[in-house]
């Protein structure tokens, strides 16, 4: 089975869109299921990293109108692999990109957990619309983004 691209949610598409209903190819969108539009509460047994995280992010995808309750569980995966992430390069910050095992001097082990938990992160993130690449496709509605309406 080949793996093609992702959908992108309703709101992200029409942002990207063209008009009233329409997608950046023009094509007609069909309206997604109205699930509950709020922020999911925020798990108590988060890292310190990953609470601050959690907070960053939240705000940003509330203002978006994207999140529901049920996206706690992926921002909490997306939150912790930041922890992740942050725990491994403070590692090789103190300890440098190589390390001395029984075969001599090696690649950090750290480095790969860093690997590992960006490649993580990235394909999370993707699906809120969080990457650079996404941010950059979204429809600008002047400098100050003030406008309240961003489907005119």
């Amino acid at each position: 089975m080949a793996a093609g691209r992702k959908s992108a949610p309703l709101k992200l598409k029409l942002l990207k869109g063209r008009g009233e209903g329409k997608d950046s190819g023009g094509r007609k969108l069909l309206e997604a299921p109205r699930f509950l539009r709020f922020a999911p509460t925020k798990p108590d047994d988060l890292s310190e990293l990953a609470s601050e995280h959690w907070d960053l992010v939240v705000d940003e995808l509330q203002r978006l109108e994207i999140l529901k309750p049920i996206d706690a569980g992926m921002l909490t995966i997306l939150c912790e692999t930041w922890n992740i992430w942050k725990t491994a390069q403070a590692i090789v910050a103190k300890e440098g990109l190589t390390s001395t095992n029984s075969q001599g001097r090696v690649r950090h082990p750290a480095l790969a957990i860093m690997d590992e938990s960006a490649r993580r992160y990235q394909s999370l993130a993707a699906e809120f619309g969080l990457s650079p690449a996404a941010e950059s496709k979204l429809a600008s509605k002047g400098p100050s983004g003030d406008d309240d309406n961003p489907f005119r």
